[in-house]
């Protein structure tokens, strides 16, 4: 078996692996404590097996896998073998899973479930195996993980980061956090989505001692900040609205990170601080990286609630252009995929970016003062139709899909009704003969993940339209405003 000392020295530099090989932290998992430069000699013996099985650089491996050292040590084996890690949402269904691993092109499936994908599982890991040759080893330039995000189309976007834009984002988000070794930083986000993951990276980079349970339960979180004395925690502001209404002591959090996902929590900033818990606003999404930018721990609450902030890498920058935010920096992705992932679509990836190489976020904002020498800018809405359902960001497209697939139905609509407990969707379908509310609902449930399943389908005669230049355009604040006012009158609360 190869030392954690001995691996970390022969690590090439802007890898995965080099982060977690050059860091002081110690992670406390479901499984007891274990230093992070062990993990990347585990990882490398995996990725010896992998190969010895027949894997290839390059080839896609499948993480359905909620937050473990398994996880860990299976990115930390994409890293030194070179194979591309797929992110699949834990919260997903059977088929939403068995689709993106098609679409990714993923060879082997690492998962804490059966599911219905057809994959090989990835052989289990072996102390005793020999580490991978150095020969072997990836380097910063190779792809590393896929994860996916919603825009108008009907399906996830799969987007590639190259080993060096996570291992750079890392050091780069831990000294705008502050992160130091003698912090206690808590994970309460999937390593499955970015905002998990990126938060993980930095707290690596810190060399904080960093807890990672596998049930991400904001009660029970509540109850480890407490005990444990939690420094800091990156979370939605609804997990903050949830954990703020337990009666544990969380005063040790000296700087939490929160992303503004439910409109209707504005106070939550406030909140925290008569908990002495002191709050600040961050922005980020898939193609940049979670922590792109963080509001200033030293701003008043007015201030720190504000989504957005001051980019965190002296590298990076963010502007306004006609309203649109647009964004540019080392922690930004490689590129769209092609469907079955072998490869970037170039063509895609291009329309994401200025003719001067910034990338259109599709997010509204306003530039603010900079902070030194560093862009700081207000995130205000998305200026699309995307929803922020559950702490992830879904196409409404893909839930109508589902629905337009029952017969009756000629028109289907979704949005996203704000309520303290956190978004819910609400379905509106128009047809002559519709199936009950309840067989739509049970249809969903059936395609779709529990979080984006609509808490209501509501039939009308017609959409409420506007005229435009173009034609017409569907009200969304007017389906938004009547699913609101719905679930105000059944008192909806779960």
């Amino acid at each position: 078996m190869t030392s954690a000392i001995t691996t970390a020295k022969k690590m090439p530099s802007g890898t995965v692996a080099r982060l977690f090989a050059a860091s002081a932290s110690t992670i406390v998992d479901d499984e007891g404590t274990i230093e992070a430069a062990a993990l990347v000699a585990e990882g490398a013996q995996w990725a010896a097996q992998w190969r010895d099985a027949g894997l290839q650089p390059g080839d896609r491996v499948a993480l359905w896998q909620a937050n473990s050292r398994t996880y860990l040590r299976a990115l930390l084996a994409c890293s030194v073998g070179g194979y591309v890690a797929v992110s699949v949402n834990t919260r997903w269904s059977d088929q939403e899973a068995t689709r993106l691993m098609e679409r990714s092109g993923a060879a082997a499936l690492i998962a804490d479930r059966e599911g219905t994908s057809g994959l090989t599982p990835v052989v289990a890991f072996d102390p005793a195996a020999v580490a991978v040759a150095e020969a072997a080893w990836a380097d910063a330039e190779s792809p590393f993980v896929i994860f996916t995000t919603s825009g108008t189309t009907g399906e996830p976007k799969m987007v590639l980061h190259r080993q060096r834009s996570i291992a750079v984002h890392g050091p780069e988000a831990a000294d705008a956090l502050g992160y130091k070794p003698d912090q206690q930083v808590l994970v309460a986000m999937p390593l499955c989505g970015v905002f998990g993951l990126s938060s993980f990276t930095a707290a690596v980079a810190g060399g904080a001692t960093i807890h990672l349970p596998s049930k991400i339960d904001p009660v029970d979180m509540a109850a480890l900040v407490e005990r444990e004395q939690i420094w800091s925690v990156n979370a939605s502001d609804d997990f903050y609205h949830r954990v703020l209404d337990t009666e544990h002591d969380l005063s040790t959090i000296g700087l939490g990170g929160f992303a503004r996902f439910n409109t209707s929590l504005d106070g939550i900033v406030e909140r925290a601080e008569q908990r002495g818990v002191r709050l600040v606003g961050l922005y980020g999404m898939s193609e940049v990286q979670a922590l792109f930018s963080a509001r200033q721990s030293a701003l008043p609450i007015a201030e720190r609630q504000m989504p957005g902030g001051t980019v965190v890498s002296p590298d990076g920058g963010a502007r306004v252009v006609d309203g649109e935010l647009q964004v540019r920096g080392p922690s930004m992705f490689a590129g769209y995929l092609h469907e079955g992932g072998a490869s970037i679509d170039e063509a895609k990836t291009a329309l994401a970016f200025t003719d001067d190489g910034w990338f259109r976020t599709g997010d509204a904002a306003v530039e603010q003062d900079p902070v030194g020498d560093s862009d700081t800018f207000v995130f205000t809405a998305r200026m699309g139709d995307v929803l922020r359902i559950g702490g992830f960001l879904v196409s409404p497209s893909e839930i109508e899909r589902v629905i337009l697939g029952l017969d009756g139905i000629v028109e289907a609509q979704v949005v996203a009704v704000d309520r303290p407990t956190g978004a819910r969707p609400v379905a509106f379908i128009t047809g002559s003969n519709p199936p009950e509310e309840s067989a739509v609902i049970a249809h969903c449930r059936n395609e779709l993940a529990t979080f984006k399943c609509p808490v209501r389908v509501v039939h009308l005669e017609r959409m409420p339209i506007t005229p435009s230049a173009n034609g017409t355009k569907i009200q969304k604040v007017t389906l938004r405003e009547q699913g609101a006012a719905l679930l105000d009158a059944e008192r909806y609360t779960t």
